[in-house]
């Protein structure tokens, strides 16, 4: 059988590494169409029923695989299934930032990431394992459960103050804080309505995100924080993950991705209790600055095994466990900051006039970037070696470090209107300036 062909037997899917490279990649085209729908309903129907809606083109993509193993339907059911992402991504953490006290907003952020690493679990853990129609079955019951889960949560206050709508606004925040008082309940919410007030006399056009330096600066360190977070090799990583395990001939594909899993959801969990006492900032820093030496150390083994062409058993049997170390590294130290905290921030630094168009322009590039890395991860590695490609994105890593440091600002223990104040603020020295040249005059 000719080298370049993947094969599903059961299914009977013959597929080229092109082809396996558009059915990896147009999750990502998907996800970019849904972020603009996500958008637009997120405004004009709200936050639930938009999460609830997101449910629809994952039904629809995971039944298509179900029924048919055809390159040219899956191409349609990864492009639906990548939608619904798309529409989820640009709302649910929109919703949660808007509905969590500041004590907790971060720790529950990082639950959304624990739950998006739980579903990588599930298909590693069973993918190998089971048949093609009983792995599918149970992607269909996956957004089942997803849509039944959203029938009972309530709307985002933000949502009703938006259109001024007071008393559903005050019935569902005091759905969300039953144990406050109504003095504390009035008072939150008088602060929320005033901020959401200005924020709304302030309409806005996607021009005015890059032009206004309000908004511009928010764009700017969520962009930077978004390209760190997927240019790093997530997106490559958890797509071919086991193929990677498996080149490296040091352990079991399969195994090595459920432990990958299993570690994945064990460092989200950790992360939620750091971000709290750390801060987001600190947090993404030490992230980024492993993340970058862990794709370092893989770029190396390949490298050595690609380029150098080591052939004695006893060094090719030292170096093995290099790629593991490497991975487990960057999946421990992704999911403890860059991994999570981009979401967080995202959803913290822009006012709501202003939250659901910026939010669905940074998750477009994300998609953007997701598509163009997946499709292009295949050819690379063949042209230009496994190597090329790990070094690539431990460079954007070395890069974000400095980033993070120099243009990411801390929002631990602030409300979204500190927030969001604070993004406009002078940094001290160009204060100091002023006071000067005020007092010169």
């Amino acid at each position: 059988m000719r080298d370049d062909v993947c094969v599903s037997k059961e299914a009977d899917c013959f597929m080229s590494k092109a082809q396996c490279s558009w059915v990896v990649s147009l999750h990502s085209a998907g996800a970019l169409l849904g972020c603009y729908i996500g958008q637009i309903l997120n405004e004009r129907v709200g936050r639930r029923w938009t999460l609830l809606g997101s449910a629809v083109p994952g039904l629809l993509g995971a039944c298509f695989i179900i029924f048919t193993a055809k390159p040219e339907v899956m191409y349609v059911a990864r492009f639906l299934m990548g939608s619904a992402t798309g529409i989820a991504a640009v709302v649910t953490m929109i919703y949660v930032t808007e509905i969590a006290d500041k004590e907790i907003r971060g720790a529950l952020g990082m639950t959304v990431q624990i739950m998006n690493n739980l579903g990588s679990l599930i298909m590693y853990g069973i993918g190998p394992f089971v048949s093609y129609t009983a792995l599918n079955s149970i992607l269909v019951s996956i957004p089942i459960c997803y849509s039944l889960a959203c029938l009972w949560i309530p709307e985002s206050p933000y949502y009703h103050l938006k259109d001024g709508r007071l008393d559903a606004a005050k019935k569902e925040f005091r759905a969300l804080n039953s144990g406050k008082d109504e003095k504390t309940i009035d008072e939150q919410l008088a602060v929320m309505r005033s901020h959401v007030l200005e924020s709304m006399e302030n309409k806005t056009t996607v021009k005015e995100l890059f032009t206004n330096m309000r908004y511009r600066k928010a764009l700017y360190v969520v962009g930077g924080l978004k390209l760190l977070q997927y240019m790093t090799g997530i997106f490559v990583i958890q797509s071919y993950v086991e193929v990677i395990f498996r080149q490296s001939r040091f352990v079991s594909g399969p195994i090595a991705s459920i432990v990958y899993g299993f570690v994945q959801i064990l460092a989200g969990i950790c992360a939620t209790f750091l971000t709290h006492r750390l801060g987001r900032r600190i947090l993404m820093f030490i992230s980024c600055l492993g993340v970058a030496i862990s794709m370092t150390i893989v770029g190396v083994y390949f490298y050595l095994v690609d380029r150098v062409k080591i052939e004695d058993p006893t060094t090719l049997a030292s170096l093995a466990p290099m790629p593991l170390i490497g991975i487990f590294g960057f999946n421990i130290l992704y999911a403890n900051g860059i991994g999570n905290l981009p979401y967080v921030m995202q959803a913290e630094l822009f006012p709501v006039n202003v939250k659901a168009v910026a939010s669905s322009i940074a998750t477009m590039l994300v998609c953007v970037l997701g598509f163009l890395v997946t499709l292009c991860y295949q050819s690379i590695k063949d042209i230009l070696g496994h190597y090329t490609v790990f070094w690539s994105f431990a460079f954007v890593g070395y890069v974000g470090v400095v980033f993070i440091y120099y243009c990411v600002p801390e929002t631990k223990d602030k409300t979204l209107e500190e927030v969001q104040d604070n993004i406009t603020e002078r940094p001290p020295e160009s204060e100091a300036l002023r006071t000067k040249k005020d007092d010169d005059v």
